[in-house]
């Protein structure tokens, strides 16, 4: 049984809203959206590719049940979420969000690249990516 149908429909709910603020909180373009929960030092994380166009977008409904999935489960031990934009020209924009009780507390400029260009495994800072704006992450209207 996947982790997307042991939901209620409580949490179904407020996972299904979270993941719609996400992806209504970015203009047009193609997007990645990676979610990740953590806890007792494992980590799950899940993640669905989308473009959008208006008020249109191509969710894929498999990768929408997984991301809630993780969406629920941050919501109890928290979490994170990233949007990676990706432009015609091969540059993209990062934001991100940290995530609490179906929250998501949007991160600054600095927290982002700091999340980025940071080793997880050392500590010690790394290169920014090339052709990789750190940008502020709007507030998500749920």
């Amino acid at each position: 049984m996947a982790i997307s149908q042991t939901l209620t429909p409580y949490e179904a709910g407020r996972a299904s809203a979270l993941l719609m603020g996400f992806v209504n909180a970015v203009g047009d373009g193609c997007h990645h959206l990676v979610v990740a929960a953590s806890a007792n030092g494992a980590t799950l994380s899940a993640c669905v590719p989308f473009c959008k166009d208006g008020e249109a977008s191509s969710l894929d409904p498999e990768g929408a049940l997984e991301v809630m999935a993780v969406l629920a489960l941050a919501a109890v031990v928290g979490g994170g979420a990233v949007m990676r934009t990706n432009f015609a020209d091969e540059t993209s924009e990062v934001r991100g969000w940290k995530l609490v009780e179906y929250h998501a507390k949007p991160l600054s400029v600095a927290e982002i690249s700091s999340a980025y260009c940071t080793d997880a495994a050392t500590g010690e800072p790394i290169p920014p990516e090339w052709g990789v704006e750190y940008a502020a992450a709007p507030r998500l209207r749920v």
